[in-house]
C-alpha cells in the first residue's frame, strides 16, 4: 500500500470511528417518534407543547394547566415517555385533580438495551430540555419530581444550570444503575436552596439504596423516606407513593 493510499485509508478509518462515537452520544430520535406516535393518541385531558431546546429542534411536553401559581413538572425513567403508567402517569393524574398545573416531559431515550452508562452520554441532551421546559413554565412556583434514570438527568442538570426557579425536588428511586456499574458523577447542590425529598422502596435496587445512603451522608437535611414492601416501579404500593408525594407538596 502506498503512502497516498494508506493515509486514505487511516483518515477513513478516522472518520468511521468519530461517527460511530457521535452516534453513540446522540438519542434515538426514530424510537422517540415511535413512542410519540403511541402516546398522543391516548393523551386526551393535557395539551401536548413541542419544544425546541440549544440542542434540538422538537421535543413533547405533556401540559395540564389548572390556573394554579404552583407548576409540577414530571421527569420519567430510562427509555419511557411522559405518561408511563406505573410511576409518572398516576402521578401526574393525582396532581391535575389536585389543582396543579402539571406538566410531564418527554426525555431523550436510547435503543432498547442500553444502560445508564449509554446514558450518561446523552445528559446534555436531557439538561437543555428541562431548561427549556422552566424557561416554558410561567409560574414562579416550581417543584420537580423524577424517577429512577429522570433523577440522574435533573440532578445533572442542577450541577450544571441554574436552580433558582426551583421551589422543592422530589427523587424517586434515585441512583439506580445497572450490574457492575457505578454512578459517573458527583451529587451537587451546593448551590440548590430548595427543598428535597428523596424516595426509595423497601424492595428497590441495592444502587438505589446506596444511593440513598450517599445522600443521606452528604446532605443531611434532605428528607429520605423508605416506602415498605415498594420496588422500583411501586407496583404493590401506587397509593402510598401518591400520598407521600401530596402531603410534602401540602407542607413545602
Amino acid at each position: 500500500m502506498n503512502l497516498f493510499h494508506k493515509k486514505n485509508y487511516f483518515l477513513a478509518i478516522f472518520f468511521l470511528f468519530a461517527s460511530n462515537i457521535l452516534a453513540d452520544s446522540l438519542p434515538d430520535y426514530s424510537r422517540e417518534n415511535n413512542i410519540n406516535e403511541q402516546i398522543t393518541s391516548f393523551v386526551f385531558e393535557s395539551d401536548i407543547i413541542e419544544l425546541s431546546s440549544q440542542l434540538e429542534d422538537k421535543f413533547n411536553l405533556v401540559s395540564h394547566i389548572n390556573s394554579s401559581d404552583t407548576s409540577i413538572l414530571l421527569l420519567h425513567g430510562r427509555g419511557l415517555h411522559p405518561t408511563e403508567p406505573n410511576v409518572i402517569n398516576p402521578l401526574r393524574t393525582h396532581l391535575i385533580d389536585k389543582n396543579y398545573n402539571v406538566y410531564s416531559l418527554q426525555l431523550p431515550v436510547l435503543s432498547k438495551g442500553k444502560t445508564y452508562n449509554d446514558y450518561f452520554k446523552i445528559f446534555s441532551y436531557s439538561d437543555a430540555r428541562i431548561q427549556s421546559s422552566i424557561d416554558y413554565i410561567t409560574t414562579k412556583k416550581i417543584f420537580i419530581i423524577a424517577h429512577s434514570c429522570g433523577a440522574h438527568m435533573l440532578l445533572s442538570f442542577m450541577k450544571n444550570n441554574s436552580s433558582k426557579n426551583i421551589l422543592g425536588i422530589i427523587l424517586i428511586g434515585a441512583g439506580a444503575v445497572d450490574k457492575d456499574q457505578f454512578i459517573l458523577d458527583d451529587i451537587d447542590l451546593s448551590h440548590y436552596e430548595g427543598s428535597l425529598l428523596n424516595i426509595y422502596g423497601g424492595n428497590d435496587h441495592n444502587s438505589v439504596k446506596s444511593f440513598a445512603d450517599r445522600l443521606k451522608s452528604e446532605y443531611p437535611v434532605v428528607e429520605s423516606l423508605e416506602v415498605k414492601g415498594a420496588d422500583h416501579y411501586y407496583l404493590n404500593e401506587p397509593d402510598i407513593l401518591i400520598e407521600l408525594v401530596n402531603q410534602w407538596l401540602k407542607s413545602s
